[in-house]
């Protein structure tokens, strides 16, 4: 250990008791390992889990499960034994019928043994389960000597009654205490570990179609206060990827009915006779336009389909508008989705303008500002705040499971406020674009874009091979990078690549052959010099510069999930910068 992190420990003294920390550590087995949790097993075995991950993480963090049990010095250690005393008179299994109308009684040791508790199966996620494993736990009674050895388990339970609501009331107890032993950690140490935390149950997340057991995790999150953007983020994903399980997927032989999206929340029932598009307004390259649907302003955005492909693609077209229409977090810069029309030749999707918006103001998209030449150049903290943003947007979409296959900077557009309201220069960039998105799972038809330079520009090289690979969250990330780079250059993709590729030359036949080599030749000219950390700093610059990388072929491609993750890293770092 450096000597800098040595001075911030000292040994850890008799005030901090390992004794009762294993003793939370048993209360909490005892708990979650019972028999007999009911149809409610998964969502209940879930959110104790959570509390018991974040409560063995800090005792990690503070060095109370060290060796030679050196605890960090500017832990209050009092307040911290205090605590965990608290805790574990919570988890005290022969008083929680008298808090919480919760009876558990000893099981019937004969039918197979307290020996074999190590081999019960959790209904919590895998993932979560091995974050505090019974190995774990043994390794920790034993040592404090709880136990006798690492298989002799104390005694089995089960629940003889067992209420949901009063279960989640305990736990609710339990994580105020484990946030009190959090809040005694100095800010730094408290990032750290919540960020670690938000690793392993985006993990989780990313993994689980457990439908009860993404609503424990979700459930965690319920009268929190979130501490840092990426447990925001979390919240937020975790509740969208609970209704997007519970959706049709577009192998279902029947539609979304009506009265199953009703059962989520209603949507606004459309129209298409109240949808008035007025006769100077036109319609951008990207489908979108400016309407007024039953007298209030909409952005509308068209979405071509070929004929044979609408029945199928109608299932994805109504799982798009549910999710877009979900309560949304501040840092989900999404349009809320009214709902959508059945044109002849697709959809048209109806989103409201965020509230406060100025809608008298046609909103720009960010290429309308790259390519403004009357624009005054925004500061690097404005574009770092304009990267961040869209950044955590497609974190949050990605961590429910979504892809969004359609990523550009014209579909980046930017919402000014009302006068009177606090005014970025910029204005609020909201990800829209999200006709081609579906979800992340090999049975849904992979709806291709047509072949148009302009876009094509921004796909990764694998989307335009013949025939396309599947597409895959690094082809997202491939795409977000490509915008990342405008934004640090200010100036369109067309016009970065432009030496490589003219596509504004409408008298040159534009290849896709060259237009899959952009990749390899922003690799050489923008990569490999730096320039993209001379605009915008090294956190930036190599964030972007592996996003740019990725899927070439001295770049291994790691799994989606390691990927989702890696992304995660870069914007949490990117979180952090300050200019």
């Amino acid at each position: 250990m450096d000597p800098i992190a040595a001075s911030g420990i000292a040994i850890g003294v008799v005030s901090l008791s390992f004794q009762v920390f294993a003793g939370c550590v048993k209360g909490f087995m005892i708990l979650s390992s019972a028999h007999n949790f009911g149809k409610d097993a998964s969502f209940l075995q879930t959110m104790l889990s959570v509390e018991e991950y974040r409560f063995v993480e800090w005792a990690d963090v503070v060095g109370l499960t060290s060796p030679d049990s050196r605890i960090l010095r500017q832990l209050n250690q009092a307040l911290a034994k205090e605590l965990m005393g608290q805790l574990e008179d919570k988890l005290d299994s022969t008083k929680l019928k008298e808090r919480y109308s919760l009876d558990l009684q000893e099981a019937d040791s004969s039918s197979h043994g307290a020996r074999n508790l190590i081999n019960e199966q959790s209904h919590a996620p895998n993932m979560l389960v091995k974050a505090v494993s019974n190995e774990r736990r043994s390794e920790i009674l034993q040592r404090a000597k709880l136990i006798q050895s690492r298989t002799a388990f104390p005694k089995r339970f089960r629940w003889a009654v067992i209420d949901k609501s009063r279960f989640q009331d305990l736990v609710l107890d339990l994580r105020q205490i484990v946030d009190s032993l959090w809040n005694l950690l100095e800010p730094i140490r408290l990032r750290e570990l919540s960020q670690q935390v938000a690793k392993t149950l985006t993990t989780v997340v990313d993994m689980s179609h457990d439908i009860e057991a993404l609503k424990g995790i979700q459930a965690t999150f319920t009268k929190q206060a979130t501490r840092f953007p990426g447990e925001t983020i979390l919240s937020s994903a975790v509740g969208i990827k609970v209704v997007r399980e519970g959706l049709p997927g577009e192998g279902s032989s029947h539609s979304t009915s009506a009265s199953s999206l009703l059962a989520h929340g209603p949507l606004y029932p459309l129209n298409r006779k109240l949808l008035s598009k007025p006769a100077a307004t036109t319609r951008e390259a990207n489908g979108t336009f400016m309407a007024q649907y039953d007298g209030r302003p909409v952005l509308c955005e068209a979405k071509p389909v070929d004929p044979w492909l609408k029945p199928k693609l109608k299932v994805r077209a109504e799982n798009l508008t549910k999710l877009l229409s979900l309560p949304k977090c501040a840092s989900f810069m999404t349009l809320q989705c009214l709902g959508f029309l059945e044109d002849m030749d697709g959809f048209i999707f109806l989103y409201d303008y965020p509230p406060g918006s100025d809608t008298t103001v046609r909103p720009r998209s960010l290429q309308d500002l790259l390519r403004d030449p009357a624009m005054e150049r925004p500061s690097v903290t404005e574009r770092l705040r304009l990267a961040l943003s869209i950044c955590k947007t497609l974190l949050t979409i990605h961590t429910a499971g979504w892809f969004h296959k359609n990523i550009r900077s014209e579909n980046v557009i930017l919402i000014n406020r009302e006068p009177d309201q606090i005014n970025e220069s910029l204005g609020e960039p909201y990800l829209t674009g999200f006709s081609f998105a579906r979800t992340d799972s090999p049975v849904e038809i992979s709806d291709k874009g047509s072949v148009n330079p302009f876009f094509d520009i921004y796909r990764h090289p694998h989307v335009l091979s013949e025939p396309p690979m599947p597409y895959s969250i690094y082809m997202d990330h491939y795409s977000i990078g490509t915008v990342l780079l405008e934004i640090a250059e200010w100036l369109p993709l067309k016009h970065i690549i432009k030496k490589h590729v003219d596509i504004t030359n409408c008298n040159l036949d534009i290849s896709i052959s060259s237009l899959a080599q952009i990749q390899s030749w922003l690799q050489g000219v923008f990569i490999e010099h730096g320039q993209i950390a001379f605009r915008m700093g090294d956190v930036y610059g190599n964030g972007v510069s592996r996003l740019l990388r990725l899927g070439l072929p001295e770049e291994d491609i790691s799994s989606s999930t390691e990927q989702l993750l890696a992304y995660q890293k870069f914007v949490n770092e990117l979180d952090l910068c300050h200019i």
